[in-house]
């Protein structure tokens, strides 16, 4: 096969997917619905209505999560010079104030899929456990205000720091145990045990980007690093500065560069009711993915924090026009000419990596007089490159033993939104199609043109056996 080589890394991978905009699990709307059968992997003391369920291979559960702070408008504006086209925000028609004042503090992005592979659980009066087979995956970028403040710079505007641009990729297999528990008449308990594959992994973080005029040019210093277990690729260096040059894909997938990583996590929970003294509410709590991958073959570059880097700025780019790729790719230069990597002495080295937790609480409310309506109250927060709290309000309809659904109005440390979900669980199949989010200004290219939340998913299973 042909080598084919990777090195829009930076800019380029970031642009494209600032275009399109947490870590997925399972859609946050079905937290209150019994008949919603993915529930468990939200709070494991949570189990579906009917004691029997056999996923569809890949069809059980798939979820794609995008949150944005930016979007296409953001980047993208009418030519001044030539009327009717449209430009980068690199353009001098472009002017810097008004490209930086439509910016947020940073630019971010969270892309989350899970996808479940093969799911099976089997209940009692008491009890469910549930064996669980999963891919996920999370992309996450945090661009600074300040890095396109300086890429629009002139070297008549002053030194520049730039400080927590991060990109992050993490993609690995999920096995897992789940088990739930009554205790009494009021107390649910579940723990789910997690063994995880790690099957690719990159962190590219600059604390700091110190940039500073010197005549003609700037002087610029970084502080900064990027790490590795990738299967398939390999690292190029520069053969003159001995550099970080991108990576390329290898003829052959060789054992030794298949990442032999692995890690454990749990998840704990717990549901109590409160019918002996407030009948139809219900309170619970849940903290998941408590854990860790050991990333085996990790290569390591990191910059010399006490070199000044010479360079001449972001200009010179062909801005309009088809010559997208080419531009891309003069930013990608720029940039390493910018941040130069060194090679470390962590090659096929080990680094553990732990996993974003997230917390719940949640509070549920059946009506005392018409039981098939209920109110939720779910509180979510979960940790990463930067944390995500949420606030969710739910109205939950049952009307019958077969179909539920909820709306939702969604409050978050990214903006407001709403959601929905309907579930069709019937004996013998359950089926769901959910929105947890949606706040999206499309272009007719279907490309976002501001901020947005875009959470959706569906899932096909079967489910036998009585209802509890």
């Amino acid at each position: 096969m042909k080598k084919h080589i990777v090195r829009k890394s930076f800019m380029a991978v970031s642009m494209l997917l600032l275009t399109v905009a947490a870590s997925a699990q399972s859609s946050s709307s079905g937290y209150f619905l019994e008949g919603f059968s993915q529930r468990y992997q939200l709070n494991p003391a949570l189990t579906p209505d009917r004691n029997v369920f056999v996923s569809i291979p890949v069809l059980s559960n798939i979820q794609v999560d995008m949150q944005s702070s930016v979007g296409l408008a953001n980047f993208l504006y009418e030519s001044k010079s030539k009327p009717g086209m449209l430009t980068t925000f690199m353009s001098p028609d472009v002017d810097a104030k008004t490209f930086l004042d439509a910016m947020p503090k940073a630019a971010q992005l969270n892309v989350g899929l899970n996808m479940d592979i093969l799911s099976v659980g089997v209940g009692s009066k008491n009890s469910f456990t549930t064996f669980n087979m999963k891919l996920r995956n999370k992309e996450q970028v945090s661009l600074p205000k300040e890095l396109f403040g300086f890429m629009k710079a002139s070297l008549a505007e002053g030194d520049y720091l730039i400080e927590n641009t991060n990109i992050n990729s993490i993609t690995y297999l999920e096995t897992s145990l789940t088990h739930s528990h009554k205790i009494g008449d009021n107390l649910s308990i579940g723990a789910d045990l997690k063994f995880l594959e790690g099957m690719a992994y990159a962190d590219f973080t600059i604390d700091e980007i110190d940039a500073r005029l010197h005549g003609d040019e700037w002087l610029v210093k970084s502080n900064g690093t990027l790490k590795g277990s990738i299967p398939a690729v390999e690292y190029k260096l520069d053969p003159e500065t001995q550099t970080f040059d991108g990576v390329e894909t290898v003829d052959e997938i060789n054992a030794n560069i298949v990442p032999k990583s692995y890690g454990f996590a749990v998840d704990l929970g717990a549901e109590y009711d409160f019918k002996d003294l407030v009948e139809g509410l219900k309170v619970s709590a849940a903290i998941t993915d408590i854990g860790f991958i050991n990333w085996s073959n990790l290569n390591t570059f990191a910059t010399n924090n006490n070199e000044y880097v010479k360079f001449e700025g972001f200009n010179n780019y062909d801005i309009e026009g088809d010559n997208n790729d080419e531009t891309l790719d003069q930013i990608t230069d720029d940039f390493n000419d910018m941040v130069k990597l060194y090679q470390t002495g962590s090659v096929n080295g080990k680094e553990k990596v732990m996993l974003d937790a997230t917390c719940r609480l949640g509070a549920e409310y059946a009506l005392p007089f018409v039981d098939w309506i209920s109110f939720g109250e779910l509180f979510t927060y979960r940790t990463g490159l930067w944390p995500y709290a949420e606030s969710r309000t739910s109205i939950c309809l049952s009307p019958c033993g077969w179909f539920d659904m909820t709306g939702n109005a969604v409050l978050s440390s990214m903006g407001s939104s709403m959601g929905l979900l309907f579930n069709l669980h019937p004996r013998g199949i359950n089926f769901f199609l959910a929105i947890d989010k949606l706040k999206a200004e499309f272009n007719p290219q279907f490309i976002p043109l501001h901020d947005f939340g875009l959470n959706f998913s569906f899932g096909l299973n079967l489910a036998f056996g009585k209802k509890d």
